[in-house]
């Protein structure tokens, strides 16, 4: 809920991250649980840190355009 109210006030372009319906996750269309969350991030880092500093950057020899896409889509913290 708390990443859905950040999203609305300060980018409402990109709609809710969860799915706000009052039934469980099944239910909802699209919705991601905090597991499916989990693996998609560790997945992402595992495929693009080469050198193992638990980072994404330039040293990870990643290209322009894949750097460019997580720079504009993803959160870093």
């Amino acid at each position: 809920m708390v990443e859905n109210e950040w999203r609305a006030e300060y980018c409402p372009e990109f709609g809710s991250a969860f799915c706000e319906c009052p039934h469980y996750e099944p239910q909802c269309n699209d919705a991601w649980s905090c597991d499916d969350m989990e693996y998609i991030v560790e997945d992402i880092i595992l495929y693009y840190d080469t050198n193992g500093d638990n980072a994404i950057n330039p040293e990870d020899a990643i290209d322009e355009e894949h750097y460019g896409m997580l720079i504009d889509n993803c959160d870093f913290d």
